[in-house]
């Protein structure tokens, strides 16, 4: 028991002297410490304390002051610093810590110890400082121009990524060869880059045969962050096909031209079973030496026609300016022309343009007995600023001969668009034609007018077509009055539209003469509501009015010049759902009206039902309908004695495509009931393959009808094989030959003197084209278009020759190529600083420029790589190199900015290091006392 209470006391003493001794260590000197953070940016290199160390008791203090910096962080007042304080003295140190660019982001904390002479702790701060995260990721190709000598060898492409922020990079290059065989040429790779690390990658490819015969190509790396797939950053690296002989290919348009489409197709149809179709079609032209000839066919052989059916078929010859054209014709003008005949056209120096044409109304150009029997015509057109969508004019003048009204007619008239800004565009057009009547021997005057403009007033968006024509104007529309006028804005979220059409149509002919008459109105008012998630609702009030005498002869009345007319005023509304995310969309539309019909004095009730539903590849069609909308859906009712018009249809169909969009299945199927159609039930499957050199395809459809004793069955099928051949990218210019020769000017004179040896397997550089000579030192580039060029300097194995430009004006152009040896020198960059008095600054030594001058001109302009050295080869000479002081870091300078160099032919010079100096600042310790 004695010796529990003696083990409780010495427990309790020892218990009371640690404590005393600990309390004694942290309150025997009366000394303050304090940190200040000065630091303004946390994307500085340089951290500024300002430590405070006050002595409040009345003698002196001597102990140190002890850092503890974490990783990345360095003191350059050193770890450990002595310190001496007088009675109630205040000192004020200045603390300068390095972050290095290998720091960890985030939070990071700095200790600040001060200790006695004993090594006793008196007092201690924690200092934080913030890391901004820098995700900085940078991606160049190792070469920017890749030379490729033999197209069977594969294509290595090296690109660097550097991760120069202050994380880890999840990341994936994709990486795409722009192979013409087959457009998904891509290739992928992943890798995890530690911080102010970097890695090469290297994607290998064997080009084509389609590839390998370009020129050049460039060949495209894009990198991705994981798992986002955020774009950090894009390369591209040049490949140049070198050869001794090159083809000039201008890669603008070899992918938007209709006329580099070179291929066959030729195809057998059935058609029900007595009809077989045998037809062939194709595209294909040849570059000449001036210009190119493009030849589009399409021939069919029928089984019951001796004569082959021969359409859209032209022959095409471009040189320059001029265009000529033989074949089948299709000029959309005013009165259009179909047929058989020749084209012409010029477009002059200021994109004005000319066209002549003359056209034998026959579509097939295989007819032999009927030459000029269908009628006949010839138009010219000429136009202003043709190259000008949005201001430009034009004047034709079109004539056409009718053998089976016995008239000639023609037409006069011009074109205008003017686009006044981005919301108010117009159109307008005005014709004046005159006819000839044979047979009546009279002379009939006619025109026609017609704008199209576009506008916005404030918020209100206008559109309107107007047009009017004579009874007899002989244009593509014959006695018309068309107005159209719709207006549209939006109210909050509302889309409100209104949309009016008035039209009349009352042609009159020598030939034909019962009246004919038609008149249509039609008034539509609606709105959009606002969208709520994935549904929308629209509401529209419609007018329609129409009225014809076509269709008396169905009441029995043909010789009547009595007008029907049908009006109605309907109700439609229309629901819609869409689901981007689940690939579906549902449209529901629902009409209602009432109607007054020809043959009835009250308002009759119509409706129209209708409704889609899509899925994924699957799609759904059904209208009812009940009630006639239109004239002729009355008239065909009235003609069969029905009462009331009704139509049903159904329809589904189904999309794919399979092995990676190679094989693309379109099927369906529907039904239609009503009283024009009867009952028709059809269905067609189409099936398509898309090889890199043929394509082929299968269609096929079924189609029957029956309607009262009037049935019919018909199957159509279609097979096909597409080859696709060469493309040809065709240019109309004059084109030559440029050859090229290559030699070893020894004697510097640039002519080839007897001794000098041609240059064999030297690469020459034209405009972007890379050239490699035979072992005569020669290399020819063809098909060159006339103009001027530029043959670029590329040094190489000791000489080089000088870069100049060029003008090819005739069919051969010869081209000599003197080389001189060049020699080379070398030169760096280095910093010399104070690291105690130097101001915050980047020490980098990369992406410094140097500026070559010779004869106070700049021929080359050189970059310092990540050491701060740089290399230029020149010619044989003397030269200064400037360095420019705009590219330094800030806070930076150098005194001495040139150095004179002479370069040697096969010799590498040296130049004196470009010294950098560092900005000063100085450092002021204040010190305070009684």
């Amino acid at each position: 028991m004695l010796s529990y209470y003696l083990k409780l006391l010495l427990n309790i003493l020892l218990f009371f002297s640690l404590s005393s001794t600990l309390y004694a260590q942290k309150t025997e000197s009366n000394v303050v410490l304090d940190v200040e953070n000065q630091m303004s940016s946390q994307k500085l290199r340089l951290l500024n304390l300002v430590v405070t160390v006050k002595n409040v008791q009345s003698q002196q203090f001597k102990g140190k002051l002890q850092f503890v910096c974490p990783n990345g962080f360095k003191n350059i007042n050193g770890e450990e610093l002595q310190i001496i304080l007088a009675p109630h003295e205040i000192k004020y140190i200045p603390v300068k810590i390095v972050i290095d660019e290998n720091a960890d982001a985030g939070k990071s904390i700095i200790v600040t110890k001060l200790y006695n002479l004993s090594g006793i702790l008196i007092s201690q701060k924690s200092t934080e400082h913030i890391i901004d995260v820098d995700s900085s990721i940078l991606i160049n190709p190792l070469a920017t121009t890749i030379y490729r000598s033999s197209p069977q060898d594969p294509l290595s492409v090296q690109v660097r990524v550097s991760n120069t922020g202050n994380v880890q990079q999840d990341i994936t290059l994709v990486c795409k060869f722009p192979d013409p065989s087959d457009s998904n040429v891509f290739f992928e790779q992943n890798a995890v880059i530690p911080p102010k690390k970097d890695s090469v990658f290297t994607f290998t490819y064997l080009p084509s045969k389609n590839l390998a015969r370009l020129s050049t190509f460039s060949v495209s790396i894009s990198g991705f962050r994981n798992p986002e797939k955020e774009i950090f950053g894009s390369a591209s690296v040049g490949v140049q096909n070198i050869s001794s002989v090159q083809k000039y290919q201008n890669l603008e348009f070899f992918n938007f031209s209709d006329e580099t489409k070179n291929q066959i197709t030729t195809s057998y149809r059935k058609v029900g079973n007595d009809i077989d179709i045998y037809q062939i079609t194709g595209s294909g032209g040849i570059n000449l030496s001036s210009g190119y000839v493009f030849l589009r066919g399409n021939v069919a052989f029928l089984n019951n026609q001796q004569t082959p059916l021969v359409t859209n078929t032209n022959l095409i010859l471009r040189q320059g300016k001029n265009e000529y054209s033989i074949g089948s014709v299709n000029k959309l003008l005013d009165m259009t022309l179909v047929g058989r005949g020749v084209e012409y056209s010029h477009t002059f120096q200021k994109n004005q343009k000319i066209e002549v044409g003359f056209v034998d109304q026959n579509f097939n150009l295989a007819e032999k007995n009927s030459w000029l029997k269908n009628g006949y015509g010839f138009f010219t057109k000429g136009t202003l600023q043709s190259n000008n969508n949005s201001k430009n004019i034009s004047a034709a003048y079109i004539y056409r001969y009718d053998p089976f009204e016995k008239v000639n007619h023609s037409i006069l008239g011009t074109e205008a668009n003017y686009d006044f800004n981005e919301s108010w565009k117009l159109n307008a057009k005005l014709n004046g034609g005159i006819s000839n009547y044979e047979t009546q021997n009279s002379t009939k005057p006619s025109f026609s007018a017609e704008s199209n403009y576009v506008g916005k007033l404030k918020n209100i968006n206008l559109n309107g077509n107007y047009f009017f024509s004579t009874d007899y104007y002989p244009g593509n529309r014959r006695g018309s009055i068309y107005l159209q006028q719709s207006f549209s804005t939006q109210l909050k979220k509302h889309s409100l539209h209104t949309n009016i059409i008035v039209s009349n149509f009352s042609p009159k002919f020598y030939f034909f003469d019962r009246e004919q008459l038609s008149q249509n109105t039609r008034l539509e008012i609606g709105n959009r509501f606002p969208k709520l998630r994935d549904f929308n609702l629209s509401i529209l009030y419609q007018y329609q009015n129409e009225s014809s005498n076509s269709y008396n002869n169905f009441f029995g009345n043909w010789n009547s010049p009595e007008v029907q007319k049908i009006n109605a005023h309907r109700i439609v509304e229309q629901f819609s759902w869409i689901s981007a995310l689940r690939r579906q969309s549902l449209v529901i539309g629902i009409e209602t009206g009432l109607v007054n019909y020809p043959m009835s004095t009250d308002r009759q009730f119509q409706m129209r039902l209708s409704g889609n539903y899509s899925f994924r590849k699957f799609n759904i069609n059904s209208i009812y309908q009940s009630g006639s909308y239109y004239l002729s859906e009355y008239a065909f009712t009235a003609l069969i004695g029905e009462k009331n018009y009704k139509k049903i249809t159904y329809s589904f169909f189904y999309n794919d495509s399979f092995a990676k969009d190679k094989i693309n299945l379109s099927t369906g199927l529907s039904y239609i009931d009503d009283i024009v159609y009867g009952k028709s039930p059809s269905a067609f499957l189409n099936a398509k393959y898309i090889g890199k050199n043929f394509n082929a395809f299968l269609n096929s459809s079924w189609y029957n009808y029956s309607s009262g004793a009037l049935h019919t069955n018909l199957v159509t099928f279609e097979i096909g094989v597409t080859v696709n051949l060469r493309k040809t990218v065709l240019n109309p210019e004059k084109k030559a030959v440029i050859k090229a020769f290559a030699f070893y000017d020894d004697n510097g004179n640039n002519i080839y003197d007897d001794g000098e040896k041609p240059a064999t397997e030297y690469i020459l550089n034209i405009n972007t084209i890379a050239l490699k000579t035979n072992t005569l030192g020669e290399a020819s580039y063809r098909s060159v278009p006339f103009g001027k060029y530029v043959l670029k300097q590329f040094i190489q194995q000791g000489w080089y020759y000088d870069e100049s430009e060029f003008v090819v004006d005739n069919y051969v152009y010869s081209l000599q190529i003197p080389l001189h040896q060049n020699g080379s020198f070398n030169g760096k960059v280095s910093f010399d600083y104070n690291m105690k008095k130097a101001v915050e600054f980047e020490h980098r030594g990369s992406s410094i420029t140097c500026s070559i001058m010779k004869d106070d001109q700049v021929v080359q302009k050189i970059y310092t790589n990540d050491e701060g050295e740089f290399t230029a080869f020149l010619p044989t000479g003397d030269y200064t190199v400037v360095l420019n002081e705009s590219s330094l870091p800030t806070n930076t300078f150098c005194e001495i900015k040139s150095h004179k160099i002479t370069i040697t032919a096969c010799k590498i010079s040296t130049i004196p290091n470009f010294i950098i100096s560092v900005k000063e600042k100085k450092i002021n310790t204040k010190k305070f006392g009684n």
